[in-house]
């Protein structure tokens, strides 16, 4: 059953990078003057701050849709190399992006306090990408593996944030800019906290044979009077 659920989660995943990455590149029609269903405050930012905002718009699609495919342990076994060229794409992609998104949040449609939200996922979304590209440099791949996954995590704040933005229009919500005050965070915080508590569970498991195995040692209790 863990199997099912786990696969159906990954194939959820999947589907919705490549469906937010796919309409996250409408924002090529900019480049010819046109604006395909982009919110007004959006495209405020897009036209007052056009290079970097565009810069995270275009490029942070790419690490969404590379991400799914680097969790795919059959796939790193049989091609090594492939899965390291992609881990590069997709750090310098999530590099790109974030350091873009940063500048941009400064000038967030929502204000300071989404900007604020965007501003800290971006920090940490570069924190982490590089900080697991030289975890993995170093040969350290339980560390690696984490900090790769809080990477993606943060990433697939792009899916989820489309995921909730129905439920603030729900909420009495009339635009975008208004519920990105607190989309800012509840598009990624979760996530990290949904990996944090997936990695401390897996250690749980791991540690707990170890010591239920073990049998009292009868030396060590004084024998029977």
């Amino acid at each position: 059953m863990q199997t099912v659920a786990a696969r159906l989660g990954f194939g959820f995943v999947v589907v919705m990078a490549v469906a937010v990455a796919l309409w996250s590149e409408r924002f090529f029609a900019v480049f010819a003057g046109a604006w395909p269903f982009i919110d007004s405050g959006i495209r405020g930012v897009v036209s007052a701050f056009p290079v970097r905002a565009l810069t995270h718009m275009l490029i942070a699609p790419l690490a969404l849709l590379l991400g799914p495919f680097q969790f795919i342990a059959s796939l790193r076994a049989r091609a090594p190399r492939l899965h390291r060229y992609m881990g590069r794409i997709y750090v310098a992609s999530c590099v790109i992006a974030g350091v873009a998104g940063f500048a941009t949040a400064l000038h967030a449609s929502g204000g300071p306090v989404a900007g604020w939200g965007f501003g800290i996922l971006a920090v940490l979304w570069v924190a982490t990408s590089l900080g697991g590209m030289f975890a993995a440099m170093r040969r350290k791949i339980e560390l690696h593996r984490l900090l790769m996954s809080l990477s993606y995590a943060m990433t697939f704040g792009a899916a989820t944030l489309r995921l909730q933005i129905p439920f603030g229009f729900m909420l009495g919500y009339s635009e975008y800019p208004q519920m990105s005050v607190w989309l800012a965070y509840t598009s990624w915080i979760p996530n990290v906290l949904v990996v944090l508590a997936y990695f401390a569970i897996k250690q749980r498991a791991i540690r707990t044979p170890a010591t239920a195995g073990r049998q009292p040692n009868p030396s060590s209790h004084p024998a029977p009077a």
